[in-house]
């Protein structure tokens, strides 16, 4: 006769004896924080994630700054969304700050033939609000701008940024950039800086 038999009907009377005697007793206590603790993991692991979303959305804002994808940048800002530029002026939503995007490249978007407009972001300091709706982040321009046979320019900036999230996508809310410095490429900073950034004419 089969060994199995037996031992299955044992397994088959442990299993019913412990479904007559119910499930085991945990503690309150220990139970809550075991609930307190993975909600806790929860919020770590979303932060994380937004840390990692913000940094890469400064990223892509260069990169389009780079490229002259105008329409691309001004879609990253929220509708009411603000561009700040030391000196260029205060541009309130997102069709301004899509014609203030435009207006760097009259006459035409992507990037020019001879052309270089690197627009760095480095350094990039994030903080997340504790209910995960708003950011604010700190991080370093550094700018290398020329023409083909015509001029060239260093850059160096701050960019201090304000995001939020709308329906689970991090936005840009408001960005205020200010110039270190912009200095001829010949002369280098040691030796001469431009003037700080005007206005516009043709965009006031």
């Amino acid at each position: 006769m089969s060994t199995r038999a037996p031992v299955a009907a044992a397994l088959l009377s442990l299993a019913c004896s412990a479904c007559d005697s119910g499930p085991p007793a945990v503690d309150a206590a220990v139970l809550g924080e075991l609930e307190n603790a993975v909600a806790a993991a929860k919020i770590e692991v979303q932060r994380l994630r937004d840390v990692e979303e913000l940094e890469n959305l400064a990223g892509i804002y260069g990169h389009y700054v780079d490229k002259s994808r105008h329409d691309d940048v001004a879609d990253l800002f929220a509708p009411d969304g603000v561009v700040e530029i030391l000196g260029r002026g205060v541009f309130i939503g997102q069709d301004r700050v899509r014609e203030y995007m435009r207006n760097l490249t009259p006459g035409g978007m992507g990037p020019r033939e001879g052309s270089l407009f690197n627009h760095m972001h480095l350094q990039p300091v994030v903080h997340v609000s504790p209910d995960g709706d708003t950011a604010h982040v700190r991080s370093r321009l550094f700018v290398m701008f020329g023409i083909m046979n015509a001029n060239a320019q260093w850059g160096d900036g701050i960019y201090e940024n304000v995001f939020v999230k709308q329906d689970g996508v991090w936005k840009l809310d408001y960005l205020h950039g200010y110039q270190t410095f912009y200095t001829n490429y010949e002369d280098g900073w040691a030796k001469r800086s431009s003037a700080i950034f005007a206005p516009y004419d043709r965009l006031p």
